[in-house]
């Protein structure tokens, strides 16, 4: 049983990972009001927090900081063998009323 206190929906936005050493891109394969699942090609390098930039279709870009809460690498999957699950951190005001109302739209 999931015991979630935020419930996640899943959402497939492009999303950009900004660490100290480039850009990792990649998409979100679920996401909740408080943090959100990433399936990536590479793994971003190991830092405290990073910063996210989506791209939800037809809206704004979304801004936010989150840490890295656990990663797994798939070997079957060679398109995006990487899954990081990251806690947001901080995310803007008018960002997260964002996130919010696409969570709401979709549960």
């Amino acid at each position: 049983m999931d015991k979630r206190q935020f419930p996640r929906v899943e959402l497939s936005w492009p999303v950009t990972v900004i660490t100290d050493d480039g850009l990792v891109t990649g998409r979100t394969q679920n996401i909740s009001r408080v943090g959100t699942l990433i399936r990536c090609a590479e793994i971003p390098e190991l830092q405290k927090n990073y910063r996210l930039i989506f791209r939800p279709a037809e809206q704004e870009l979304l801004l936010a900081t989150a840490e890295r809460v656990w990663h797994r690498a798939f070997v079957r999957n060679y398109y995006m063998p990487h899954a990081v699950g990251v806690r947001f951190t901080f995310v803007p005001d008018q960002d997260y009323d964002r996130i919010s109302e696409a969570i709401s739209r979709h549960i």
